[in-house]
């Protein structure tokens, strides 16, 4: 597409000698030049925008990883801080976006801190907790004022305008806000939370524990006379025990402890130390049915687990959408700044025609109206290019809050120009690989259908856990005492209650006799009616199966997207491939209408006529090019394989 431009002017078309036979043919001349510059010369000035790059912009230059900042980034950055700095400009490729995006993206950060919550339900529930609950939100980037076409004068069938055409330049009071706000959507298939199911044993081990004083003083009794010596014996003593308890992963809950059981309160021979009197204690209970079973038991575990996994392909997810998003900002941004220039050329041609329109009408050759329609259309073209200007400026804004959002609070002024400098390169071709594979590899690559499958797995999980909490609670339990009694509440106090004397050992009678105790058998809990339990199930059933029942649906969402990505790159390809053939043709047609002006059989305004139509063919071409780009990009998401074709690796472990 590369090729020399035609330059078109006054000096070309309306002095040249001997085109007009007289002063009036000589008027309309010019009056025809100045009837195809409405028209014509805006579009002409868009061609040397419309040059094709003869490289393609490099797509793996580097890889990203997100788990630390980039250097390479960290150097792009510093880079054009530095020349922002200078001229108050920062060139930007398209790769410099991704990376800073990939840096300073608030929606990643976000990510990437769900990443630590994750984590950390992992070791909740490994403590006997439930996992943390995840964010399943995914923000997408702003959609972005988009590209408008740039208004054509409707009078190209007759020999001069009746006026000035301002259709499409429309003065506007305020700017769309939705332009630069984000869309959320969550990647959460479940519709209401599952039942806690069966009690889980706790398998932190806990160390429970008293140490204390106690001051007998009778001094205070209500009864004043003294019956004994005892009765007025002021004691000192001290307790002490502890308890160490830890629950397995089969159900099974162990109790092992040591306490001074025996004491006495009338003496101050007591002691702390429970090995002074001690007595040890040993309890264990394995449940047989409810909270039975190992895979029960580690549920919760497997679910944060997996939670962990579904964290980490939402965090990849993110990266895509942003991705995905920084790339369609940025071809915009292409876009309007050729607007921009393409309208700064407008109104150059409109006010190179007003000055020629006045230097005729001082010499008697232009009626005044014309000037009045020439002013018309200079102040029309001021409009439209403040407002592209205007447009292009919101799109830096909407693309900086996406690559670098921290400055747009910053108080240092006035930001810097951002400048895209790639430009536009023809799209991929079509895949040759059948449809079916593309689509299973699709099912197989993309992280939120990984997620869906992995979240079905859960509620598996969480169903059975509800199944298992309607079974009825039997346990086997067992428990060894080295100084126990049958009847605790029948233990005296210890110490000699007439004298007061402390007793080392006290031996109370038949049943309350210190002695070694051993106990086992089983305890149940056997509902007649167990609604609770049966509802939570049934419900639990009927929430996996609405899961499943989405995660199908999602399934038939991808496979529908592949083949409606494909049909877009193959329609894009087609239109492009017809605009690059019809501005081959206009350029042929320019040619020979050239050939017949410079013979004298044609005219200016033939001339700038098909300059016009050549300049429209390769914006349509430039336009379709774009439009290639973007359905490149909604294909390799469809597919799962932005990450890859950007050359950024997949996200890794959550951060440490």
């Amino acid at each position: 597409m590369t090729r020399p431009r035609a330059t078109t002017g006054k000096t070309s078309f309306g002095a040249r000698p001997g085109l007009f036979s007289d002063r009036t043919t000589q008027w309309l001349g010019t009056a025809v030049w100045r009837i195809a510059s409405l028209f014509g010369l805006g579009l002409i000035g868009a061609s040397g925008l419309c040059q094709t790059v003869a490289t393609q912009v490099e797509a793996h230059a580097a890889t990203v990883s997100i788990d630390a900042p980039s250097p390479t980034g960290a150097v792009l950055d510093a880079q054009a801080a530095a020349q922002a700095a200078a001229d108050g400009r920062m060139e930007l490729s398209l790769q410099q976006a991704i990376r800073m995006a990939l840096e300073n993206n608030l929606d990643i950060q976000i990510e990437q801190v769900d990443q630590t919550v994750a984590a950390d339900g992992v070791r909740r529930s490994q403590g006997g907790g439930t996992p943390n609950q995840i964010n399943y939100s995914i923000a997408e980037a702003p959609a972005g004022v988009g590209v408008s076409a740039m208004p054509l004068l409707t009078t190209t069938s007759k020999s001069y305008p009746a006026s000035v055409d301002t259709t499409g330049v429309v003065a506007s009071s305020s700017y769309d806000t939705g332009h630069v706000l984000e869309a959320q959507h969550s990647l959460s298939i479940a519709q209401a939370p599952y039942s806690a199911g069966s009690g889980i044993p706790a398998f932190d081990a806990a160390l429970q524990g008293q140490f204390g004083w106690i001051r007998r003083n009778p001094a205070n009794s209500i009864i004043t006379t003294a019956v004994t010596p005892g009765d007025t014996n002021i004691a000192n003593n001290t307790l002490g025990n502890f308890t160490l308890s830890k629950g397995f992963s089969p159900g099974t809950s162990v109790q092992l402890g040591v306490n001074d059981f025996v004491q006495s309160y009338y003496s101050g021979r007591s002691s702390a130390v429970p090995f002074t009197h001690p007595n040890a204690i040993a309890l264990i209970a394995q449940p047989l049915l409810r909270g039975a079973g190992r895979a029960n038991n580690t549920r919760f575990i497997a679910i944060a687990k997996t939670n962990k996994k579904i964290s980490q392909y939402l965090l990849e997810q993110q990266m895509i959408s942003t991705i995905s998003g920084v790339e369609a900002l940025y071809y915009d941004l292409v876009s309007l700044q050729d607007t921009v220039a393409v309208q700064q050329h407008v109104l150059k041609a409109s006010q190179d025609l007003l000055s020629d329109d006045k230097q005729q009408l001082a010499v008697g050759r232009m009626p005044p109206i014309e000037v009045a329609r020439a002013e018309t259309l200079v102040t029309a073209n001021q409009l439209a290019l403040s407002q592209a200007e205007a447009r292009r400026d919101q799109q830096e804004n909407i693309l900086r809050s996406v690559v670098d959002p921290h400055s747009l609070s910053a108080s240092q002024g006035k930001l810097s120009e951002l400048v895209a400098t790639d430009i536009l390169s023809p799209g991929m071709d079509l895949p040759q690989t059948p449809v079916s594979d593309l689509i299973q590899h699709a099912l197989e690559q993309r992280p939120d259908v990984r997620q869906y499958k992995l979240q079905i797995t859960n509620g598996v999980r969480a169903v059975a856990g509800s199944s298992n909490a309607r079974l009825p609670e039997v346990d086997l339990y067992g428990s060894y005492q080295t100084r126990g009694v049958i009847a605790p509440g029948l233990i005296p106090i210890t110490g000699n209650p007439t004298t007061g004397a402390p007793l080392v050992d006290p031996i109370p009678a038949g049943g309350q006799r210190a002695s070694n105790v051993v106990e086992a058998g089983i305890q149940f809990n056997l509902p007649l009616q167990n609604k609770v339990a049966e509802a939570d199930l049934g419900a639990d059933r009927a929430e996996l199966r609405q899961e499943q029942l989405r995660l199908t649906q999602v399934e038939a969402q991808a496979a529908a997207e592949v083949r409606n990505a494909l049909i877009g790159v193959n329609a894009a390809k087609l239109a492009a491939q017809a605009a690059t053939a019809s501005r081959k043709l206009q350029e042929q047609l320019l040619s020979a209408e050239m050939e017949k002006f410079h013979a004298a059989l044609s005219t200016n305004f033939a001339v700038i006529q098909q300059e016009t139509y050549l300049a429209q063919a390769e914006t349509t071409e430039v336009a379709e090019q774009a439009a290639w780009k973007k359905a490149e990009v909604r294909l390799h998401r469809a597919l799962g394989d932005t990450l890859q074709e950007s050359g950024i690796e997949r996200p890794s472990n959550a951060p440490k």
